[in-house]
């Protein structure tokens, strides 16, 4: 079951849900706008689902409302983010800032995050890296759960070893959008699970594996206790195997190189990384170079030999679909989590209000 509400009132809830578990208010509204556009943009795995989420490890101490992220300069071009277990939109701009920084020197410049809570979308640094307009980087992120999160098996095993490690590649070029490319390594993101799970919907074949090994649709097993059903890596039954082998490589780089917490070294829930970038302006050909033959690659692989039809770049759109987002005024969410983010905010559900 399903209910409206408004874009506005929606962002009222999250930010007093925020604020009375502690959240600075100012801090409060950026998290809520990050959660929200999300959710506007057509990604609900990371939308305000996660807020339930965030105030749940508040309560429980993985989550310190009121804390900001420190940075170590460690070498000319390395840096250690230590996130502090503070909020993921602090965390990303503490990363953004460091390699913004070391990059206007060094060709390479890589950041290591420790201790972090959820980052919300790698969409969103890369974005702000390789769309900047006057330093603009090549950018590769890689991202593990700190050791939690173990629900995806490997081709063919029923027993969960990793998390969905979602990895960050992003370019800059002359087209209206940089190339942005942010995928997990299974074949949907668990949020994505989590939502079809809230809404009480099936999911499409190929995201499970039932307990008995068996493919199933039914998004509850993976939430029941003990789990019942594990993710599937990206690939799926035929190549499921690059899937699980990039997941490996993803906690292998977050985890024993970044130093984050990692499957035999658990942590707190949330998100260890590696952050590398390049800065193509150092390259031998010159930024504006770089971004002229990266629209013009980006303009091969759209042709599709079909008239009228192109293929779509990763990120491309995004400032066209964004303008599009913010007229939006009511959003649809399952019942259960505007319930649930009512509560949080102290609203009594007797008479909700309800577009």
């Amino acid at each position: 079951m399903n209910a409206d509400i408004a874009v506005d009132e929606l962002r009222e809830l999250a930010r007093r849900a925020l604020q009375d578990h502690g959240a600075p208010a100012e801090l409060a509204r950026r998290v809520a706008d990050d959660l929200l556009e999300n959710e506007r943009l057509g990604y609900p795995s990371h939308g305000v689902l996660r807020l339930i989420d965030y105030i749940a490890d508040i309560r429980a101490g993985r989550l310190a409302p009121s804390a900001r992220p420190a940075t170590e300069q460690t070498a000319p071009n390395v840096a250690v983010v230590d996130g502090r277990r503070a909020f993921g939109v602090l965390a990303r701009e503490a990363i953004a800032d460091a390699l913004l920084r070391m990059s206007r020197e060094q060709p390479l410049a890589m950041v290591c995050l420790r201790h972090g809570h959820h980052l919300g979308r790698l969409a969103a640094l890369g974005r702000q890296l390789a769309g900047a307009p006057q330093q603009p980087l090549a950018v590769m992120g890689f991202c593990n759960f700190q050791g939690r999160g173990q629900r995806v098996a490997a081709p063919d095993g029923r027993l969960g070893r990793l998390c969905t490690n979602p990895l960050l590649l992003a370019f800059p070029s002359d087209d209206a959008d940089p190339v942005v490319l942010d995928m997990s390594t299974t074949a949907v993101s668990e949020g994505y699970v989590r939502r079809r799970a809230q809404e009480g919907a099936t999911l499409p074949p190929g995201c499970l594996l039932g307990a008995d090994g068996q493919p199933t649709q039914d998004p509850s097993l993976l939430y029941a206790d003990p789990p019942q059903a594990t993710m599937q890596p990206l690939g799926g039954e035929l190549a499921g195997h690059k899937g699980y082998g990039l997941a490996v490589l993803v906690e292998l780089l977050a985890g024993a190189l970044a130093g984050a917490g990692h499957v035999t070294r658990p942590e707190d829930a949330g998100n260890g990384g590696l952050f590398l970038a390049i800065n193509p302006a150092l390259a031998p050909s010159g930024l504006a170079a770089v971004k002229a033959e990266a629209s013009a690659i980006a303009g091969h692989c759209r042709e599709t030999g079909q008239a009228g039809r192109l293929a779509r770049m990763p990120g491309e759109g995004y400032a066209e679909r964004r303008r599009a987002a913010s007229a939006q005024t009511i959003l649809t969410l399952p019942a259960v989590t505007l319930n649930a983010i009512r509560r949080l905010a102290g609203q009594s559900l007797e008479n909700p209000h309800v577009e």
